[in-house]
């Protein structure tokens, strides 16, 4: 062969190279999510990576994992969307550091540590003019609620026609007063 023509035989296998190279990492890149994890679960990881995962994995599968390790998880490359978002096929989950460099918000550590059902709500006076209450919050991280209340008087909803099917309470801020309407 002449020395041009082996010059393009060789240009044009690494381009080849390249593309296919190219074509590799565009597949691992949408089939693996590196992530630190924020919960561990019994059989379920959250995780976060600027989107925040929930990532299953069996009790075989369970290699010591805890929270602000950073792990690379291997899928299929689907992500169901869901809240939060689920990667489908988990294939591995990969231990990459033991403490990562990326801090977890105290947003997302709120979202996983705090339940409403922590919170409990005591009326310890009521009348016509206020209410004094007690909130008990026994959350690792404080819940988010208002701090913004108000009273409302339930009173009949004059306007109900008691026609088809009721719908919620019979008060003035209810849905009591659309009905459905059965032919």
């Amino acid at each position: 062969m002449k020395k041009g023509k082996k010059i393009i035989v060789v240009l044009l296998i690494l381009l080849l190279l390249v593309v296919l190279l190219g074509f590799v990492a565009e597949y691992i890149r949408r089939t693996t999510i590196r992530a630190v994890i924020v919960k561990v679960s019994e059989n379920s990881l959250l995780v976060y990576d600027g989107t925040l995962y929930n990532v299953g994995f069996t009790k075989k599968g369970d290699i010591g994992f805890r929270q602000g390790q950073e792990v690379l998880i291997f899928f299929e490359g689907a992500v169901m969307e869901t809240a939060p978002a689920q990667p489908v096929g988990v294939r591995k989950i990969k231990i990459i550091k033991e403490k990562s460099d990326r801090e977890i918000s105290e947003q997302i550590l709120r979202y996983a540590y705090s339940s409403k059902d922590n919170v409990k709500v005591t009326v310890n006076e009521f009348t016509p003019t206020g209410i004094t209450f007690t909130i008990i919050d026994t959350n690792e991280l404080p819940y988010d609620y208002s701090h913004s209340y108000r009273i409302e008087k339930k009173v009949k909803n004059s306007d109900y026609t008691g026609i088809g099917q009721k719908i919620g309470e019979d008060t003035q801020n209810s849905i009591a007063g659309y009905t459905r309407n059965r032919a």
